[in-house]
């Protein structure tokens, strides 16, 4: 997997290059979202100036003339425009609720989207999985996501909507206390001292501000892998599936006290955070007490001298008090920002984490004969980041409707044959081939389409029953029905009325049925009949039974796939003796090739030295 790309230009240039893809991405899946947003930020824009403005009017005619007419207009204007703009206000924010959730539901979807286009040797990479786990966590847990682009972005367009901060709204408090500053050209020396003790405590109030910012976002940067470990933790006590181990070998208080560690380190660093922003909002707010302290002297000053109205006085104040927050909330906003850049940077690294398997455009001939002929031409693999071959040199050919048992000790590279043979992976050197086509040249899932797979360490989901044998939501009956009937779990449907929507295990159902290990495995067994795929690979699904109980579940699962071609793996060599063809690997190699009785006949082979070191352990004196 790539690491995050560090673009030869700065970090102010991949920062607003890392802002003009998330808007394009934002714009681009949710674009009646960002209509109801900007309509939010014209509202909540337009919304205090409308009241400053009226309410300003409405104390200069109180205190002045009085005429009923205008009086009448000031209200009126004062009191309908506040009624429409909170209506408008309130209509916006609902459908703002409900967009809101289908965004970051699309957000999400993105991210599993690209989790379920991966390749399937890069699941294992362990820098790709730590990214992953951590990219997955903020996306929906840290509030460092697009969310945090909808909320902050209008700033560097020129707007703000939340925090009532933007270019425009200080352009617009500057431009209501405009008026001030002319009134009071004949003061330069107090508009000068005014003007430099405004500005001195705004950008106290603003660096203490994005200081706060910081602080936050660096806090969060340390303890998002704390975080993450501790959820891991907490996991191990809710899955009861782990529940036995941990009970049985004690683990809850070595769980507990790696919990507790998380723990501490969030604790002290929130602490640490904490103090660290108690210091600069006490500066915040004693810079903004005295700046408005000093706004009011000023206009009360002016108001006295006669050279402004006391409407005006109230139109300076608030515009002021606006033009302040702006600032500081600009300050505030642009520090969330440009941390948010990080988290913006593993995101897109994440989706952008290229495929290098080739997927392939040619459609597989769909062939009712099941004339398929596999051969793998001198196939060699290396696990990737290993220097060590899983596979060296494996030349071997499929006859249609022929039963394969591949045999071996443990890590002789049995499951890793399976894997070529299906396409998790692609060979390291080599070349496979299907009636004559080197398959990298097929359709990615059409070639999928013709396996059906029981991996040894097989899943089953918590879904109904049928879904878990049909692997879909909707499935003919009859065919699942007969799929576990053929894989022998007659008693078990009718210990439950036949019911294909009875849920396995309690994940996400309290009504949950626990099923045992044979039970899983002939749903398994039953899930690769259903499918009726022309290639069957069974890649030791049976390994915790005993060998007796292997060869019954093999010899009737013979049985049933007859016509098709089988690939059985297992390091048991008595339960597969059934089949006429058996490959004996041995540390990556196929060392052997032959029936049962022409292997034993080898007795210098290693199919024979493990036939027989097995073999003494079924032996009856």
């Amino acid at each position: 997997m790539p690491a995050i790309k560090k673009k030869e230009k700065g970090k102010l240039g991949r920062v607003l290059h890392l802002y003009r893809r998330a808007m394009g991405l934002m714009f681009r899946e949710s674009g009646a979202y960002t209509m109801i947003v900007c309509g939010q930020w014209i509202l909540r824009f337009c919304a205090p100036y409308w009241g400053i403005w009226f309410s300003a009017r409405l104390l200069d005619e109180v205190l002045g003339e009085r005429v009923p007419e205008r009086l009448v207009k000031y209200v009126v204007c004062l009191l309908l425009g506040n009624l429409v703009l909170e209506f408008l206000k309130e209509l916006l924010d609902s459908l703002e609720a409900q967009k809101h959730y289908n965004f970051f539901q699309k957000e999400i979807m993105i991210f599993a989207g690209k989790v379920m286009e991966l390749d399937y040797d890069l699941l294992e990479d362990e820098e790709l999985h730590m990214l992953y786990r951590r990219v997955g966590r903020e996306t929906t847990n840290d509030g460092k996501n697009l969310e945090t682009l909808r909320r902050h972005l209008p700033l560097l367009m020129g707007s703000q909507e939340d925090e009532i901060s933007s270019d425009l709204g200080i352009g617009m408090s500057l431009f209501m206390v405009w008026d001030l500053l002319a009134r009071m050209k004949d003061q330069a020396f107090l508009l000068l001292l005014f003007v430099l003790l405004v500005a001195a405590g705004i950008w106290v109030s603003a660096r203490c501000s994005a200081a706060t910012s910081r602080v936050w976002e660096e806090c969060n940067g340390a303890i998002s892998e704390y975080c993450a470990r501790r959820d891991g933790y907490m996991n191990y006590f809710s899955q009861y599936g782990k529940g036995k181990e941990v009970r049985i070998y004690g683990l809850g208080k070595l769980l507990i006290d790696r919990l507790m560690q998380s723990h501490h380190f969030v604790d002290k660093e929130v602490d640490k955070r904490d103090l660290k922003a108690l210091f600069h909002n006490s500066i915040v707010q004693f810079s903004q007490k005295v700046t408005m302290t000093v706004t009011y002297c000023l206009t009360g000053f002016a108001a006295l001298a006669g050279m402004i109205t006391f409407g005006s006085m109230l139109q300076y104040v608030q515009s002021l008090t606006h033009f302040i927050d702006h600032i500081s909330c600009c300050g505030e906003a642009l520090v969330t920002l440009w941390y948010n850049a990080e988290y913006l940077e593993r995101y897109f690294a994440f989706l952008d984490t290229p495929s290098h398997m080739q997927k392939g455009c040619l459609p597989v001939e769909k062939r009712v004969d099941s004339e398929y002929k596999i051969v793998f031409d001198h196939v060699s693999f290396r696990y990737p980041g290993s220097d060590k071959y899983a596979l060296k040199d494996i030349s071997i050919e499929f006859k249609v409707g022929e039963k394969l048992a591949v045999v071996g000790m443990n890590g002789s590279g049995k499951s890793t044959f399976i894997k070529l043979l299906c396409r998790l992976y692609d060979p390291t050197e080599g070349t496979i081939y299907m009636n004559g086509i080197d398959i990298r040249r097929y359709d990615y899932q059409e070639y999928f389409g013709l396996f059906s797979v029981v991996f040894q360490d097989f899943r089953l989901f918590s879904f109904g029953l049928g879904e878990n044998v049909a692997m879909s939501e909707t499935f003919r009956e009859e065919a699942v029905r007969d799929a576990l009937v053929k894989a022998g779990m007659e008693e078990f449907l009718k210990e439950h009325n036949d019911d294909l929507s009875t849920t396995l295990y309690r994940d996400f159902d309290k009504n949950g049925v626990e099923v045992s290990g044979g039970e899983a495995q002939k749903i398994a067994l039953a899930r690769a009949v259903c499918k009726g795929a022309p290639f069957v690979l069974l890649d030791e699904p049976t390994a915790a039974l005993d060998p007796k109980a292997e060869y019954e579940i093999y010899k009737r699962f013979n049985d049933l796939v007859a016509d098709r071609t089988t690939v059985y793996i297992s390091h048991r060599m008595s339960s597969c003796r059934f089949c006429g063809d058996i490959a004996v690997f041995h540390e990556g190699r196929m060392v052997q090739r032959g029936s049962h009785e022409s292997l034993l006949e080898e007795t210098t082979g290693k199919y024979y030295e493990l036939w027989t070191a097995q073999a003494q352990y079924y032996v009856t004196e």
